[in-house]
């Protein structure tokens, strides 16, 4: 009992080790900013769907945002509909020069999604070529415009300011997950281990 206990502590942890960036930082290129931008990063899954565990947002320094929070989105980008977003605070953890917000939500492969940023009041990365771009997806093209709001435009796409991140893993699963499934399914695993863990004790009288 204690063994499986231990295996399914394992099997979490490793989950979170093994979670994966939709891009990679090399450096910061004159972080700056000039007003309010929704910065947009057009991107193709490959051949595995992404499990996204968060969000995440720029943080200059990494001393938290001067905004009330960024906002990041992902919309589908053959409609312009938003799939999912949430509003990344500066008490969110901090994994390298971004701001996590976890969400639940599954990217499917080979389908094209656009990851929004907003900067607000923050800084961006001003320059480009200052990251990499994950296997895992193709990197397609950049839009973005002035505005306060989560929007999908193009107004602008000679660039990317680097504003949002993705946090995600590789599915294992043949079907997307609802944000709700996940715990659903965490608590079922949880119960079944207390049935089990109470037939052994039983078995002991």
């Amino acid at each position: 009992m204690k063994k499986l206990m231990l295996g399914l502590v394992m099997l979490v942890i490793s989950s979170a080790a093994n979670a994966s960036f939709i891009r990679n930082l090399i450096s910061e290129n004159s972080p700056g900013t000039n007003g309010s931008w929704s910065f947009g990063t057009v991107f193709t899954v490959g051949a595995t769907d992404l499990d996204v565990s968060g969000l995440g947002a720029y943080d200059y320094l990494g001393d938290g945002f001067v905004s009330n929070g960024i906002l990041v989105g992902l919309f589908n980008e053959s409609d312009g509909s938003l799939l999912v977003s949430t509003l990344v605070n500066s008490s969110d953890p901090l994994i390298g020069a971004y701001r996590y917000s976890a969400i639940s939500y599954t990217l499917f492969a080979g389908m094209q999604y656009r990851l929004v940023g907003v900067s607000g009041s923050d800084r961006y990365i001003q320059g480009n070529g200052t990251w990499t771009f994950s296997s895992d997806v193709t990197f397609n093209s950049y839009g973005y415009c002035s505005n306060t709001s989560l929007t999908s435009c193009n107004t602008h796409i000679e660039g990317d300011y680097g504003m949002a991140n993705m946090q995600y893993s590789l599915s294992t699963g043949s079907s997307a997950p609802t944000p709700a499934s996940a715990p659903a399914g965490m608590a079922l695993l949880m119960l079944g281990v207390g049935l089990l863990f109470k037939r052994r004790q039983k078995a002991k009288f």
